[in-house]
């Protein structure tokens, strides 16, 4: 699959710190928005939160921008995102990204 496909995705949350890629330069004006700053050490976009309710929040406005959740080892931001449903701060769905080689992902909606 191409990248063009994505527009941004989490890397990591599972502490206090959301990071998140972007693929799409056009994207980045709406991480900004949401208070995201950019770390280029990392590359990535990241969004300090105080715990699992402002996390929540930060999820629910990620999925609705369309931006996937990196699926793979223990307490990835997939995982995260289910805990969170499970904990009911957060329902619906979300769309899980997940890599075979560079640049070839798969993405499946939980």
């Amino acid at each position: 699959m191409s990248e063009e496909l994505v527009k941004a995705f989490v890397t990591k949350a599972d502490g206090k710190v959301v990071r998140v890629k972007s693929v799409d330069s056009s994207f980045q004006n709406e991480l900004s928005n949401l208070g995201f700053v950019y770390d280029s050490d990392l590359s990535e976009y990241i969004f300090s939160v105080s715990g699992n309710l402002e996390k929540a929040e930060l999820f629910d406005k990620l999925r609705t921008l369309e931006v996937s959740f990196s699926s793979g080892k223990e307490w990835c931001p997939a995982e995260v995102f289910e805990y969170l449903r499970e904990a009911g701060l957060l329902s619906g769905s979300f769309t899980k990204i997940s890599w075979s080689g560079p640049g070839d992902y798969h993405l499946t909606v939980d």
